[in-house]
């Protein structure tokens, strides 16, 4: 896909249209292990660790994503979300 003014423009509002349906917030993402497998991200100033990934799955049909239900070294439990196309995580708890 070709990236011009205009669609590189309106990309974020699309992305922020598609997550506010889902209820998950940004994160920033600080590992990854084998450059695939999340491992720390940090959301809201607090920094969270992974503990063990429980599950993973792929949705081509919403512009490939990919979610991650994990449990974090606190035992919260919380689904991670990739968009693959933009490169930006989000969690849902």
């Amino acid at each position: 896909m070709m990236l011009t003014w205009r669609t590189a423009g309106a990309m974020p509002w699309r992305m922020f249209s598609l997550f506010r349906d889902l209820g998950a917030a940004p994160i920033e993402l600080l590992a990854q292990r084998y450059n695939f497998l999340p491992t720390r991200f940090r959301y809201q100033g607090e920094v969270h660790r992974v503990a063990r990934i429980e599950r993973m799955w792929e949705d081509a049909r919403r512009g490939g994503r990919r979610f991650f239900a994990v449990r974090c070294a606190d035992a919260r439990r919380c689904t991670l979300v990739q968009e693959l196309r933009a490169g930006t995580w989000h969690v849902q708890w």
